[in-house]
Order: C-alpha cells, then sequence, then structure tokens
C-alpha cells in the first residue's frame, strides 16, 4: 500500500478494492481453490504509477492451488491409492542442535517469575537449582556414581 497521502496513493487503494472484489468471483468461475494468500504479479503501487483513469487495467494474480490428481486405473482395485510406498532419510540427530532449539524457544517463550515465600510446586510448575546429583547404590541407602553434567550443576 502506497504511503497515506502519496501521489498515487488513491489510484493504489482503488486498485486493492477492484482486486478484493474480482478475486473471489474469479476463483469461483475457474473452479480454483487457492492454497494461502493470492497477491499480485506487479504490485498496486507499481500498478498506480502507470495507470490512466479510462484505461483498460490488467490484474495478474499469482496463488498456489490444490493439485488435480488423477489415479492410474486398476483392474479389480477400487481404491488405487492403497499399496502406496514411500521412503525418505531422515537426517541424523544433532543433540547440540536440539538443546540449542529448546533454549532458544523457552527463552522465547517460558516466563518465569520468583514463587511467593513457602509455594509448594506443581505440576507444570518449573524451578531453577543448584544440586548434585547422584546414582543410588545397589542397596539404596547411600549414595554412588555422580549423575551427568545435564542432572547435576549450578542454574539447572
Amino acid at each position: 500500500m502506497a504511503a497515506r497521502g502519496g501521489k498515487n496513493s488513491l489510484k493504489t487503494q482503488t486498485i486493492q478494492t477492484v482486486l478484493n472484489q474480482l478475486l473471489e468471483p474469479a476463483m469461483k468461475e475457474h473452479n480454483l481453490e487457492p492454497i494461502g494468500q493470492p497477491s499480485l504479479v506487479t504490485s498496486a503501487d507499481e500498478m498506480a504509477e502507470t495507470f490512466n483513469p479510462g484505461d483498460p487495467l490488467e490484474m495478474v494474480v499469482s496463488c498456489d492451488v490444490w493439485p488435480d490428481i488423477a489415479w492410474k486405473k486398476v483392474e479389480g482395485q477400487d481404491k488405487p491409492y492403497f499399496g502406496l510406498k514411500a521412503a525418505y532419510t531422515r537426517k541424523n540427530f544433532n543433540q547440540p542442535r536440539f538443546e540449542q532449539a529448546m533454549k532458544d524457544l523457552a527463552e522465547r517463550y517460558a516466563v518465569s517469575a520468583p514463587a511467593p515465600e513457602g509455594k509448594e510446586l506443581e505440576m507444570g510448575d518449573a524451578c531453577v537449582v543448584d544440586m548434585k546429583g547422584y546414582m543410588a547404590a545397589e542397596d539404596g541407602t547411600s549414595k554412588a556414581e555422580p549423575l551427568p553434567d545435564a542432572a547435576s550443576g549450578d542454574d539447572v
């Protein structure tokens, strides 16, 4: 959209309005179901630069549409799409990348605040602690080997 009060802002606004009025009927007329939002190939701002009122205006719109799929007819098979096989190769799991992504998500979306004095943790709560963890000895009465760094340390 052109800047307010710009030389061609009224033309730009008019082009957008006309497009919005014509787009849906044109899509229906041609039985098109767009995926996402259709957009002008040449922006309304650019068209407004060369458009003269009274002259024809061609608006070319680009949009993705759902494909038409024609299934191969197979003798004795009502649903030829059954039994299709596909394959993909999954990339190796990257632990450092995963941890960084989780950290980024936590920083972006997590909200934390100090809890009131004496509040007990509930399911869904998070806390930050300084801790040292140990595996339990087989007899269950003493501690054995220290837990890995991911489960011990400061600000865990």
